[in-house]
């Protein structure tokens, strides 16, 4: 999609003029929407099958670098303080030095990274959505393999895989097949608001 607001994020397309008190209700209503994501799950050990990847590139595309990290950062320090945001409605400090604590820090690198490719003019079109979300979900997982071999040190390498990253790569690609169906046409509705 070519369009002078190509470098613009969905945040800024649809709320151009903004303020701090905006910004601050969406970042609290992008932890209460991740909360939620994150306990529409499939329980499974070590680590359960959730929607919190969705959510994340969801608001990774709407905010952009700064503002999508720093909703995600507000969504690990309300769960470490104690309100029940992660899968499980579990919170605390358990959680983030625990087998999912990588794939929660992972999200923080994810939402910034494919932010900053929504900001660079990706994310428009099906193909480069497709390639956000695959870098996305690899630093993802690739936070999630960390933070298992250090839980689990007796693990090997593919059993590791075997519970950390195999078992999600069908909802995945799930996910992704839907962003691909629904992201183009919010930034339409984007780019006639702009206009």
């Amino acid at each position: 999609m070519k369009t002078i607001n190509k470098n613009k994020t969905l945040y800024e397309l649809y709320f151009g003029y903004r303020n701090v008190f905006l910004d601050i209700f969406m970042v609290i209503l992008s932890v209460a929407f991740l909360g939620v994501m994150a306990n529409i799950r499939i329980p499974l050990w070590p680590v359960p099958i959730t929607m919190q990847t969705f959510g994340v590139f969801a608001i990774a595309f709407f905010f952009g670098s700064k503002k999508g990290s720093l909703s995600i950062l507000a969504y690990v320090l309300a769960g470490i303080v104690g309100f029940g945001v992660f899968a499980g409605y579990s919170s605390g400090m358990a959680v983030m030095i625990g087998p999912t604590g990588g794939y929660i820090i992972g999200f923080l690198v994810a939402a910034f990274f494919v932010g900053y490719m929504i900001e660079k003019g990706y994310g428009r079109d099906k193909k480069s959505i497709l390639l956000c979300m695959v870098i996305g979900n690899l630093i993802i997982y690739l936070g999630g393999i960390i933070s298992l071999r250090l839980f689990f040190a007796d693990f090997t390498w593919w059993k590791i895989m075997m519970v950390g990253v195999i078992p999600f790569l069908i909802g995945d690609a799930i996910k992704i097949i839907g962003a691909m169906a629904l992201f183009p046409y919010l930034w339409k509705g984007a780019e006639k608001l702009a206009k």
